[in-house]
């Protein structure tokens, strides 16, 4: 029986539309393998019904080619480079397998959006399942408390910190795309209740950051923030806009809501934003604070430079960070473990410690673990992606350039080399790689 490529589409978008509900739900992981592989044969034949668009090769096929290149990389590295054999080909057979279907499932994903529009709607209300839910816990644990509860109070997760500010991270980055795209790109007229839709989805994302009291998800929320508001600005001070006082007041809109909600997390939220600079710099100085040597609480934290003690969680991270940064140069092929690395390095540099953990950052965790070729790999992709989005009149085009944007600065300070995790940050690479990849938009004037 010949399967239409219709028909794969729907498939894929349908699997995928599944995984990111699932996908970092506790106690789903067969649910998630079924679903990966689905979308992974779904996209296989979408590949190779579409095979013209990635062979020969074309500069716009370069971001692809990196991703590519990191598999590469990842069998020369087991080959030639491992500092620990043994853990790396488990991940190879594991972690590493899983992120390969992923990526055949992202580009078969990317396919099916970019030749059926009427599919993209089932994505766009996907992505933002994490934040409905989260938000919607909360509402409901306020009911059953009888009334208003602070986020610190709130214990209802279904969804860790993390889930909460990656997922509601990349649902602000497709509503702040799609604003852009109406307001500045798109030179037709919209209905202005599509525009009001996306900015209700940005509220929807600052306040799941709220609730969950997640520092880099207020961080990444706000950023994305800051970008459509000066985005608007900037285009309706240079341009002629017939729409410039409506355009005008989405930007004041969203940047009262970011400021309300920047508000209630420093009431309400964990502390540590009013000395996060002298923290920082408290630990970065590894050598003369070593504190973060020992298991986090175990011992009392160094002063900072206003003489107060360090708040934990900044100190720590900070500090691991530099330790990270260090070890990738006097090792900068890396160890090869994605979830062990900074572990791993530390012991074979002899460094005392009883963190077993990582760093906190993707890209330091990363470049512990593939070195500084994984790290260029990556970034070329991302920044290719980026420079080929912004050029472009597409509305996916800019989609998969504000998520590249937003995934280059949210790996800085999340976690988001680990497990899943990272099997997400390279679907959702690999996705807005291949989007351009496919693009036959006009270059921006």
């Amino acid at each position: 029986m010949k399967i239409s490529e219709k028909y794969l589409a729907n498939i894929s978008v349908a699997s995928v539309c599944a995984l990111l509900f699932i996908w970092v739900l506790p106690n789903t992981i067969a649910l998630r393998h079924g679903l990966l592989v689905v979308g992974c044969i779904s996209g296989a034949f979408l590949i190779k019904k579409n095979w013209n668009s990635f062979y020969p090769f074309k500069a716009k096929l370069m971001p692809l080619y990196a991703i590519i290149c990191l598999f590469i990389w990842v069998g020369i590295h087991y080959c030639f480079f491992s500092l620990n054999p043994a853990l790396e080909l488990s991940e190879i057979k594991g972690l590493w397998i899983r992120t390969f279907f992923g990526f055949i499932m992202a580009m078969g994903f990317a396919i099916a959006l970019s030749q059926n529009n009427s599919l993209r709607k089932y994505f766009y209300i996907s992505i933002f399942f994490v934040p409905i839910i989260n938000v919607l816990a909360y509402v409901y644990a306020c009911y059953l408390n009888g009334g208003f509860i602070e986020p610190n109070a709130f214990v209802f997760f279904l969804y860790a910190k993390i889930e909460t500010a990656y997922f509601g991270a990349l649902a602000a980055s497709l509503a702040v795309s799609n604003i852009i795209y109406f307001l500045v790109v798109n030179k037709t007229k919209y209905p202005p209740w599509t525009i009001g839709l996306y900015v209700l989805g940005i509220v929807l994302v600052l306040l799941s950051a709220l609730v969950s009291t997640t520092k880099n998800g207020i961080a990444i929320a706000l950023g994305l923030c800051a970008l459509l508001f000066l985005v608007i600005l900037v285009n309706a001070t240079l341009n002629a806009v017939e729409s410039k006082l409506f355009s005008l007041g989405v930007a004041v809109f969203i940047l009262i809501a970011a400021t309300i909600v920047w508000q209630g997390h420093k009431s309400v939220g964990y502390k540590g934003w009013d000395t996060v600079f002298q923290d920082a710099k408290t630990g970065l100085d590894v050598d003369k604070n070593q504190q973060w040597q020992k298991l986090e609480g175990s011992v009392s934290f160094p002063l900072n430079s206003l003489g107060i003690p360090a708040v934990a969680n900044t100190y720590t991270r900070f500090a691991y960070a530099a330790v990270g940064v260090r070890l990738i140069s006097q090792y900068p092929l890396g160890y090869g473990s994605v979830n062990q690395s900074f572990n791993g390095l530390q012991g074979i540099a002899e460094i005392p410690h009883e963190h077993r953990g990582q760093v906190h950052s993707g890209w330091i965790d990363f470049g512990l673990a593939f070195g500084l070729p994984g790290i260029l790999f990556l970034l070329s992709s991302f920044f290719y992606t980026i420079y080929l989005g912004v050029r472009r009149h597409g509305e996916l085009d800019l989609i998969a350039a504000v998520f590249s944007l937003t995934l280059l600065g949210f790996c800085l300070i999340a976690e988001m080399s680990y497990k899943q995790y990272f099997e997400s940050w390279i679907f959702m690479m690999t996705f807005s790689a291949t989007i351009v990849a496919l693009s036959v938009g006009k270059k921006s004037k």
